[in-house]
């Protein structure tokens, strides 16, 4: 039996749940070819290339060689078109951690699709169901779906306390804010954690905060109540009795005349 990597393991079954027969355990020169997809008189060959630690550094025309143009592994594609009846064949690369654009761009110009793991392992995640899996990789990524991710402290501390950089947990709160789900439930947060959120926002200015309630929060029906209430508030009332005796005191026009 073939025991194959977790990535490509995910990916293959990825393949199945599209409808294709998959082809996973074929050898070139003592290594592994990748996968091989049939389905609808086509052929499709997938290369997996994962790491959880860097983004792919690697010379793009040294993986094409190595993963596609190389005479053994040209030689497999072709004995398998002929086995099944096919002349069709299409390329694509699986790739983790993709930070330089132009890589894609790279692989394209060789007809080489480049597909992006997380987004395959966010497919396969997304689509489980409760059924018992016999397969290890998957069963642990069904685990991870109903056990660990419907507990939300231990996902918070996970993500958001060690596993996300600074800058990933600010693209990670701006992706669940788009959200419209996370959205409608951010709406019922109590006084107490909204004031927190807007003592540590980013808004300091206070034309600014004044912009965002005028045009953003409030309406024709809040904005009077919000005033007198605002108004009404120990120390904004301090204040602004304050300003309004030093405007009292100031000297009428007419008096100079």
């Amino acid at each position: 039996m073939c025991i194959l990597s977790a990535e490509k393991e995910i990916v293959n079954f990825w393949l199945n749940k599209k409808g294709f027969f998959t082809i996973n355990n074929i050898k070139s020169a003592n290594r592994d070819l990748g996968i091989i997809a049939l389905k609808d008189k086509q052929l499709l060959h997938y290369e997996i290339l994962c790491s959880i630690t860097s983004s792919q550094k690697d010379s793009v025309g040294g993986l094409i060689q190595e993963k596609f143009s190389n005479k053994s592994i040209q030689k497999i594609i072709k004995r398998h078109l002929d086995q099944f009846n096919l002349k069709e064949t299409k390329k694509f690369i699986v790739l983790s951690n993709i930070s330089n654009k132009n890589i894609i761009k790279k692989f394209n110009e060789k007809n080489i699709e480049v597909l992006e793991f997380e987004n395959i392992l966010a497919d396969v995640i997304k689509d489980l169901d409760t059924q018992y899996y016999k397969n290890d990789v998957i069963r642990s990524l069904q685990l991870l779906k109903y056990l660990f991710l419907t507990n939300s402290k231990n996902v918070s501390n996970i993500l958001v306390n060690e596993t996300l950089s600074p800058n990933e947990r600010k693209e990670f709160m701006k992706e669940l804010l788009d959200k419209e789900e996370i959205v409608k439930e951010f709406r019922k947060t109590n006084e107490e954690r909204l004031a927190e959120i807007l003592k540590h926002s980013t808004i300091k200015n206070p034309e600014k905060l004044a912009e965002l309630l005028e045009n953003k929060v409030l309406n024709r029906r809040t904005r009077k109540p919000f005033l007198s209430s605002l108004l009404e508030q120990r120390k904004i009332k301090k204040i602004y009795k304050q300003e309004f005796s030093k405007k009292k005191k100031e000297t009428p026009l007419n008096k100079f005349f």
